[in-house]
């Protein structure tokens, strides 16, 4: 899979970090963590680029525990990783400043590549360690798939960090009921106007691969029939038939833990937003969220309906549509 070399991850960095694992992971290995109560995990699921990089920073900002660039170093050891970034993000450990990290604006991202030390990640390490995939893709039905490896791991993560945990989906949402009985773990859909996502996505493959026929992020299940199409055509393709198929499998789980937002709606009122989760999470048996002070709306990208790009995300999205195989 092609990346310019900005978007390609360092050989001698990942070594590195792999042998920082088997280190740590002598210690938290022998050491019997059982958290003394379960925390909600909230997953986000949807298309790439449809808005879920900005939810990501904004629940980091009302206090769920969002697995940070630097807790995703750690895919064996979620305890450490856990106690880690609370160390460096809970004021009450951090003496003087001692510990203080400078960040820039929370919510700037490039491409969906947060930057900084504490910002979230997509945790996708810890995700393979427990589901046999290398992007968001189906699996076979017995494929091998350790849930309730995949949930102790997030219990002990939100055990350390003393809060509920939230983290994106895209690398599962293909396979979502193999989470039926997953009680503790609830799913939220965010969407975006289709064209204005497709738009966006096939910028972004240009960008991230440099070549347009590149295929980037998840493959819904007629990746197939997609791939031989052209690139605008892959990519409509690719956010219309997640959505579907997302919604499919999400209205096969439990309501109760189910939550589905734009992100025009998300963007005018996150508040709105919150109090639905807290009001989810309080009825499935946990705590209500923290009410957020001094919410304010965030601006929304718009496209010219009559850019180019758009009128070719939007013929391209009828073409796909029609020919659903």
């Amino acid at each position: 899979m092609k990346r310019r070399p900005e978007f390609t991850a360092s050989v001698a960095s990942e070594d590195f970090i792999a042998r920082m694992n088997d280190v740590i992971a002598l210690g938290e290995d022998n050491v019997d963590i059982v958290p003394q109560r379960q925390r909600p995990i909230l997953m986000v699921v949807g298309a790439p680029r449809s808005g879920t990089t900005v939810l990501m920073q904004w629940f980091r900002s009302t206090g769920f525990a969002t697995p940070s660039n630097i807790a995703a170093r750690f895919p064996r050891n979620p305890y450490f990783a856990g106690m880690l970034q609370r160390l460096l993000t809970d004021p009450a450990l951090n003496f003087r400043d001692e510990l203080t990290i400078p960040e820039s604006d929370p919510f700037r991202s490039d491409y969906g590549k947060t930057k900084g030390p504490l910002s979230p990640h997509e945790f996708s390490f810890y995700f393979r360690r427990f589901f046999p995939v290398t992007v968001g893709e189906p699996v076979a039905p017995d494929a091998p798939c350790d849930v309730a490896g995949f949930i102790d791991g997030l219990q002990v993560f939100a055990a350390a960090m003393e809060r509920p945990v939230v983290l994106k989906g895209l690398l599962v949402q293909y396979m979502l009921d193999r989470f039926m009985d997953a009680a503790p773990v609830f799913f939220l859909h965010v969407h975006r106007d289709e064209a204005d996502n497709v738009r966006s996505l096939y910028r972004h493959r240009r960008q991230v691969a440099d070549d347009p026929e590149e295929w980037i992020s998840v493959r819904p299940p007629q990746y197939a029939w997609l791939k031989d199409m052209s690139p605008v055509e892959q990519v409509a393709g690719q956010v219309h038939f997640t959505n579907l198929e997302v919604r499919r499998q999400l209205a096969a789980l439990p309501q109760g833990r189910v939550l589905s937002v734009s992100h025009d709606d998300f963007c005018a009122d996150p508040a709105g937003l919150n109090a639905r989760l807290s009001a989810a999470f309080e009825a499935g048996g946990f705590d209500p969220l923290p009410v957020p002070e001094d919410v304010a709306p965030f601006e929304v990208t718009r496209y010219d309906p009559n850019d180019p790009d758009r009128k070719a995300a939007e013929a391209a999205l009828v073409q796909v549509s029609r020919g659903n195989p």
